[in-house]
């Protein structure tokens, strides 16, 4: 990691994420969307399973927003893949979202080009780190994994001397509270596949 090495935290290793990955990844980011968001995305719940295809394909990648090599993972101490978060710089989100697009339209029938999805509000922008798709599988919750992936997101991105963000549903108490125990503060509205998410904000020391 650049400014963070793999780190053991209670039994549990916060590593880089590598291909292998992938379909952990892709199954994590489709459960820290919700299924209300993914069945928008599939346009119609028969589709599911190619939103988890789509974003499973797009881990294993390099370039995509959400690859393999923008993923940390945490680990239990019989090797299982127990939590995934996804940062990148914001300043590449751009031209990160291009696979996705690509993908999207290959897999769930979309026609939409780079420059129209240009006008789709940004989940980010080139001034912060965004961290994205953050999930503990349900057993390893209340464990500190979900503060211990933060805090290792902002540790490898502390060289950059940016601010962090992230977007949570302004309903969803827990992660909000999580959110702002570690120093997170609500930073205005974001709109989501058109719904609205609470935008936060934490600037490292």
């Amino acid at each position: 990691m650049n400014g963070c090495e793999n780190k053991v935290i209670n039994t549990i290793l916060i590593r880089e994420g590598i291909k292998e990955d992938a379909p952990f990844i892709g199954r994590t980011i489709t459960e820290a969307m919700g299924r209300d968001l993914c069945i928008g995305l599939a346009e119609g719940e028969e589709n599911l399973p190619k939103v988890i295809k789509l974003f499973s394909d797009l881990a294993a990648t390099e370039t995509a927003q959400y690859s393999y090599k923008n993923a940390l993972l945490a680990i239990d101490k019989n090797g299982e893949r127990v939590g995934a978060l996804i940062g990148y710089d914001g300043t590449d989100h751009r031209e990160m979202r291009k696979d996705f697009i690509n993908k999207a339209n290959e897999l769930l029938g979309w026609d939409v080009t780079i420059e129209e999805a240009d006008n789709w509000e940004p989940e980010t922008n080139p001034k912060e780190i965004y961290l994205d798709s953050l999930y503990v599988i349900p057993k390893y919750r209340k464990k500190g994994i979900a503060s211990s992936l933060i805090k290792s997101a902002i540790e490898k991105f502390r060289h950059l001397g940016k601010s962090y963000g992230l977007l949570v549903e302004p309903h969803n108490e827990k992660a909000l509270k999580l959110y702002k125990e570690l120093g997170f503060t609500e930073n205005g509205i974001n709109n989501f596949c058109g719904e609205p998410m609470l935008h936060l904000s934490y600037k490292s020391i």
